[in-house]
């Protein structure tokens, strides 16, 4: 059958099979293969239509995408641990596009829509401007670190595409760096006092220093504080570290590029940052 997904969850790759011309209490199987123990092991049977659709993996989840052009698009879940496939319903992608994992989001490609991010737990998608992308089907794409690659393709049309088309052939790659962590609470829904200093005796330490952090991205981030401030961001870095405390840091920039306003406070996500450092001097 050509409507083969697979997935890997734990280093376990789970293989589902489609094939509506035949008998799908015979066809239609999960499997899972242990690439530590050579051994595959049936699963749950995989009783669903799922047609011109793909596999993701998000949460040590399978999601099964399928674009079936007779029932429309369906959304599948398959829970390893329970054995389980749940239909999660419609609107999840088209025939002969292509999905993958971002950030625990699915990304889709391809359709009038051309790139979405759909958010799997909330069953909503939003589209990702990009008037350079064309509309196509019968694609592949990859990302690699922050950018998406959609290679090949013909145009959208309701036949099944055989071959790439001419003017498909060259990459099409889109930044997704400003979709990084584009869930994130504003600060104050969450934690209302997200910068609280610890009580730490590290905090009474004089002097000042010149804070650097480094974000995933590669973009850095350089704040002139004294070393109360400073200490009490590393309180914070450490908590969040072992898993307490507010997700993100405010720090106040205090006269730094001040420019027009009364106050000037940046807000760091915990899981964007790369490393930081901490260079103190004395005035």
């Amino acid at each position: 059958t050509y409507n083969l997904y697979a997935g890997v969850i734990d280093n376990k790759i789970y293989v589902v099979g489609y094939n509506s011309s035949l008998k799908p209490e015979r066809y239609n199987n999960t499997f899972s293969y242990d690439t530590k123990t050579k051994e595959w092991t049936k699963k749950k049977k995989f009783t669903n239509e799922a047609t011109a659709g793909n596999a993701v993996v998000v949460k040590n989840k399978l999601y099964v995408l399928a674009g079936s052009e007779l029932l429309g698009p369906k959304t599948f879940e398959y829970d390893p641990l329970l054995d389980q496939w749940t239909v999660l319903g419609s609107g999840a992608i088209a025939p002969y596009h292509n999905a993958l994992n971002f950030e625990d989001y699915i990304i889709r490609t391809g359709g009038t829509s051309r790139v979405t991010l759909f958010d799997i737990e909330a069953m909503k998608s939003k589209t990702i401007p990009n008037t350079s992308a064309p509309y196509r089907m019968g694609h592949v794409s990859a990302l690699v670190d922050d950018t998406l690659y959609v290679i090949g393709g013909v145009e959208q049309n309701s036949s099944a595409p055989t071959n790439a088309r001419a003017n498909f052939k060259t990459n099409l790659s889109i930044s997704l760096k400003s979709l990084k962590n584009t869930e994130t609470e504003p600060p104050g829904d969450k934690d209302p006092e997200p910068t609280t200093p610890p009580k730490d005796d590290a905090t009474n330490e004089d002097g000042d220093a010149l804070l650097i952090i480094t974000m995933v991205n590669g973009l850095q981030k350089e704040y002139d504080l004294s070393m109360k401030e400073v200490n009490a961001f590393i309180s914070w870095y450490k908590k969040r570290d072992a898993g307490e405390g507010p997700g993100f840091y405010e720090i106040d920039e205090h006269d730094n590029n001040k420019g027009p306003f009364e106050s000037k406070k940046d807000y760091v996500v915990f899981k964007n940052i790369l490393m930081f450092e901490v260079n103190k001097y004395k005035k």
